[in-house]
């Protein structure tokens, strides 16, 4: 009796740890296939991760040629405000010169205004700085003068030369484009 009480328990104890291998084995069928899974789910976050710094690459790449082109902007705008204030230093230069012309030229005028010409009766009015419309509007025409040599001394050829010089006469006016 004792033997077959053993070899009962031994049976039961058998189909114990059958019935513990079987749900063993399928837990173990249940880690493999959460295990290709995880491995399935991590290669494709591998792939878009590595797609990610593919595209990171890019920005980068194009972040750079902006920063490039921004530099180039720059300095082409440096270059044209040096351009401009080269043009506007001239255009004050070229103000001065038109107001000491302009002096002179009442100057000249005034000197000129004393000599008699073709049989006027009374010397012309000395110039003043009125409109130049206005000016042309008052002035009678006036017979050509004779011609005579100009001395190289007088006032009308220093003023020729002063206007020359003022002007760029040698073809050279200076002036930049862009």
């Amino acid at each position: 009796s004792e033997v077959r009480a053993l070899a009962q328990r031994s049976a039961e104890a058998a189909k114990e740890i059958k019935k513990l291998i079987t749900a063993s084995s399928g837990q173990v069928e249940q880690g493999v296939s959460l295990v290709r899974r995880t491995g399935q789910t991590l290669a494709s976050i591998v792939e878009k991760v590595t797609e990610i710094d593919a595209l990171v690459s890019e920005i980068s790449a194009s972040a750079r040629e902006q920063a490039e082109g921004l530099d180039q902007v720059n300095i082409a705008v440096n270059e044209m405000d040096k351009v401009v204030q080269q043009n506007a230093a001239m255009v004050e230069q070229s103000t001065a010169a038109t107001h000491s012309l302009r002096a002179e030229t009442l100057q000249v005028s005034s000197l000129i205004a004393h000599f008699r010409t073709g049989g006027e009766a009374s010397p012309a009015p000395a110039p003043t700085l009125e409109p130049a419309r206005a000016r042309a509007a008052t002035r009678t025409p006036l017979a050509p003068p004779a011609r005579a040599p100009v001395p190289a001394a007088s006032p009308v050829h220093a003023m020729t030369r002063r206007l020359a010089t003022a002007v760029g006469a040698r073809g050279d006016d200076g002036w930049e484009e862009f």
